[in-house]
């Protein structure tokens, strides 16, 4: 059978990888807050209990299948990179921020933290990002999303016989990079793309959102919009279910 490899670019505590193969007790608190928050208290989203069933069966088969998922974790920020157990139990996990491919494949760069907060899941290396103040960073590893991929490949075709891809990207403007350079090495092992765009767009106009979004469309790169928020788990766990159950 084989691994899945879930490769997961900005993990901010892992938190969407813990929905699935955190413990019950943290899942279930998690939804009762969520629920405190959506239903009672009128704050963001939450979902019907019709979905909130489906979400709770989809993830009871996928984590039948945990022993088959191969994590790889990369976070930016040093202080939640060490702060936190979810690292530790990732297959392989590290601090450094990718970057695109047209400067020094590796560098010493600035973290800038959003709203100046050491935790913030807001933080970029961009300055361009409203919510960040050139004199509150913190300094981080960089290296070019084509050269950690390159060699990434090479290590998981040492490791494995074969292998699919998840790539769940959320790193705050380099996600097109990511998602280029991941497609470039690992071409048709690439089976499914999750996350969130809007930075792209946000940080580097509407052409480069486009242009990534044309891009999905023309190399039929399935893409779901997967985040802490519960109301993306439905779309995103579904498809990683079907990534589990048609792999030959």
């Amino acid at each position: 059978m084989k691994k899945i490899i879930w490769i997961d670019v900005g993990t901010h505590f892992a938190q969407e990888h813990s929905s699935l193969f955190g413990s019950n007790s943290s899942f279930y608190l998690h939804i009762l807050k969520r629920f405190i928050g959506g239903k009672l208290l009128r704050r963001g989203k939450f979902v019907g209990l019709k979905d909130l069933r489906n979400i709770i069966s989809l993830r009871s088969k996928i984590r039948k299948s945990e022993k088959d998922f191969f994590t790889i974790f990369i976070d930016a920020n040093p202080k939640i990179f060490f702060r936190r157990k979810n690292y530790l139990n990732a297959s392989l996990a590290f601090n450094l921020a990718l970057t695109s491919n047209s400067g020094l494949p590796f560098s010493i760069t600035k973290l800038y933290l959003g709203n100046r907060e050491e935790f913030s899941q807001g933080s970029s290396i961009f300055l361009e990002k409203e919510n960040v103040h050139k004199d509150s960073y913190f300094s981080t590893l960089s290296l070019s999303a084509e050269v950690f991929f390159k060699e990434i490949k090479k290590y998981l075709d040492e490791k494995f016989k074969d292998y699919d891809v998840l790539l769940r990207v959320n790193c705050e403007g380099v996600e097109d990079d990511v998602i280029y350079s991941a497609h470039k090495n690992f071409e048709n092992k690439l089976k499914f793309i999750c996350g969130a765009l809007k930075d792209v767009e946000d940080i580097k106009g509407s052409l480069a959102y486009n242009n990534l979004n044309n891009y999905l469309i023309e190399n039929k790169l399935i893409f779901e919009v997967f985040h802490s928020r519960i109301d993306s788990w439905k779309k995103a766990y579904t498809a990683i279910l079907n990534l589990v159950e048609n792999r030959k």
